[in-house]
């Protein structure tokens, strides 16, 4: 089955003409849980990726009156076909202390016609499309052989980024950093859960922890860097997913300057990455720096890792790409 398309889909109950007719599809994080499998998602976003796209720029809307940073994403893409889907995301800083997730949100995939034909859980599909994604960066860009995994964050998503860094490396230990002991130890069981015959555990200094690092992950909230450049030691792939703001840094400048970078999206990159953002309006970099997006890697407009000893860097902010192709596999294989 292709994974960016939804024939079977479109083409049966939900066939043009016959929308009407029948009622929309409804996918809770359960349930997306239980079909998205995380090699199949790679492998669905690389096929996504081979593709030519046209998609419109986020909007990210402050909501009136906000004093807790709450914010508001949406996220379109549609196909030439009319097929698409739109993404609603909501980012609630302080949520947290009323022990409610910080996004939430929805994905509704339409049909050829316009029609909505399915509901999903917002944040189950970031979570997986965005780990998915790292882990296609991953293949082109991180050591065939790398087995140590460094995870900085313990939110939600952080085992994700595990498991998906894992489906595509012979990963034999994950290290675990978080500012908070107990988080760290938590996240790690969470991580243990998840895989199978690999040595997890948390790591108390995260310097130590990233100089035996193969591929470093970042997934934190963090506005100022935790990764220092002169941790790495040749060879590093670092993956940065945390921050999307353009204030917001996870890498400090050594990171910049010693790394090849690549990101998911251009458009995305130089709106919303402060990692790159913030070094290029300070000319510590320039923007031939990023060698090219994650479209470039697939399909071989760009070079991924040339040599054993180089540093490379992919940072995400995310795209409505990852969202259509994902939700799509999820309908199709319901």
């Amino acid at each position: 089955m292709s994974c960016t398309g939804i024939d079977r889909v479109i083409g049966g109950a939900h066939a043009p003409g016959k929308e009407k007719d029948n009622k929309m599809l409804v996918f809770d994080a359960e349930k997306i849980s239980s079909i998205a499998t995380m090699e199949r998602l790679v492998a669905c976003l690389q096929e996504a990726f081979s593709q030519e796209w046209e998609i419109p720029p986020r909007q990210v809307i402050g909501l009136p009156g906000n004093k807790h940073n709450r914010l508001v994403l949406t996220m379109p893409t549609f196909e030439q076909s009319g097929g698409g889907a739109v993404k609603l995301l909501t980012v609630f800083p302080d949520n947290p202390v009323r022990g409610l997730p910080t996004i939430q949100g929805v994905v509704v995939l339409f049909s050829e016609t316009g029609t909505p034909i399915a509901v999903l859980d917002g944040l189950m599909v970031t979570r997986l499309r965005t780990a998915a994604a790292s882990a296609l960066a991953s293949k082109y860009l991180s050591r065939s052989d790398s087995a140590h995994l460094v995870v900085a964050g313990t939110g939600a998503l952080a085992p994700y980024m595990a498991v998906a860094h894992c489906a595509v490396r012979p990963i034999q230990r994950i290290s675990v950093w978080g500012r908070s002991t107990e988080r760290a130890q938590a996240t790690a069981q969470s991580i243990r859960s998840r895989v199978s015959g690999i040595e997890v555990e948390p790591a108390d200094s995260l310097e130590r922890a990233v100089a035996m690092a193969d591929i470093v992950c970042c997934a934190t909230s963090s506005a100022t860097p935790i990764l220092e450049g002169h941790w790495l030691r040749p060879g590093t792939f670092v993956d940065l997913v945390g921050s999307f703001s353009p204030e917001a840094r996870e890498s400090d400048d050594d990171v910049i300057r010693r790394a090849r970078i690549f990101v998911d999206t251009n458009i995305g990159a130089l709106a919303e990455a402060g990692d790159v953002l913030d070094p290029l309006r300070r000319g510590i970099i320039t923007r031939d720096k990023i060698e090219g997006e994650l479209s470039d890697l697939v399909c071989g407009r760009s070079t991924g890792r040339s040599g054993e000893r180089e540093i490379t860097l992919f940072k995400s902010v995310g795209t409505a790409i990852e969202d259509l192709a994902a939700a799509k596999m999820i309908v199709a294989s319901q």
